[in-house]
């Protein structure tokens, strides 16, 4: 007979004092699961991110842009060929985008052809990454949105088509920035958003841009949701121009997923680009 306290126990109420204990952790690892799989629920992040080339708002003022961007409800809006000034703030301020960064440097020395970054969250770490020359860049700036770090870059990509020499030249420009990309991978949840300048590949003819990006397994928002790319434009006029898509959101499938992926058709054009736009799922 066991003894504690000089109390004599009874083995019997005391293997059913155990059983109650097993059964109470039981439920208590239950609840625990429960509480861990429901906050691993509520760790989920969205973000939803546009891209607009304005055409240095020749046809579209800020009030406008801003206001027809509004109803989407975007996290984030990367845009180009911007003016200078505070144009880019009073786009932000008709959507309740607080936070605007304006790059440095013009694309291709244009008057009037900025890079900015609209931000309902606050931006930091702003640089400017180059391309090889101040000619062509892509502003950066980090953010966080629900604890998560997310770097953000907003593009302008030059066209080669002139000569041969011209093709090199961009090709060097967009190679540089996709190894930038590729050192900061390990590192970094990243968007890139703007105007590309090139189509995606297809099934019988490879981009080799859009290949660039895939060699560092970065891929195209449009893609993971089946978005029928060779039957869309981004680019406002010649409506026999279909497949003529050269405003992309890219991203890292490892770090988040797409969700969705369209092109804004709007019935009065703001601008020769169309604004394109993806959401995201981050974990």
């Amino acid at each position: 007979m066991n003894f504690i306290n000089n109390k004599k126990i009874n083995p019997l109420k005391h293997g059913a004092f155990q059983a109650m204990l097993i059964a109470t952790a039981f439920v208590c690892l239950i609840l625990l699961l429960s509480f861990s799989e429901n906050s691993r629920e509520k760790t989920q992040i969205n973000l939803k991110v546009a891209a607009y080339n304005v055409q240095y708002g020749d046809k579209g003022s800020a009030k406008e842009i801003g206001k027809m961007l509004r109803s989407f409800g975007f996290h984030v809006v990367c845009m180009s060929e911007v003016p200078g000034g505070d144009w880019a703030s009073q786009v932000g301020k008709e959507m309740d985008l607080e936070y605007v960064i304006l790059g440095k440097y013009t694309t291709a020395g244009h008057d009037d052809k900025y890079k900015a970054i609209l931000s309902k969250t606050p931006l930091y770490d702003i640089t400017e990454v180059l391309m090889g020359d101040t000619l062509h860049t892509a502003v950066k700036a980090k953010t966080k949105i629900g604890g998560q770090e997310i770097s953000l870059y907003s593009v302008h990509f030059p066209f080669g088509w002139r000569d041969q020499a011209h093709i090199d030249e961009t090709t060097h420009k967009i190679q540089t920035f996709v190894e930038h990309l590729k050192t900061h991978r390990d590192n970094e949840t990243a968007v890139v958003a703007g105007d590309f300048n090139f189509v995606p590949s297809k099934v019988d003819t490879m981009n080799m841009y859009h290949e660039m990006f895939k060699g560092i397994g970065y891929k195209l928002a449009g893609e993971n949701v089946g978005m029928p790319y060779d039957s869309l434009r981004s680019m406002v006029g010649n409506k026999k121009r279909i497949g003529r898509v050269i405003d992309h959101i890219f991203y890292d499938p490892s770090k988040m997923n797409a969700l969705q992926a369209e092109i804004i058709e709007l019935e009065k054009p703001l601008s020769d680009h169309k604004p394109v736009w993806a959401s995201f799922q981050l974990e």
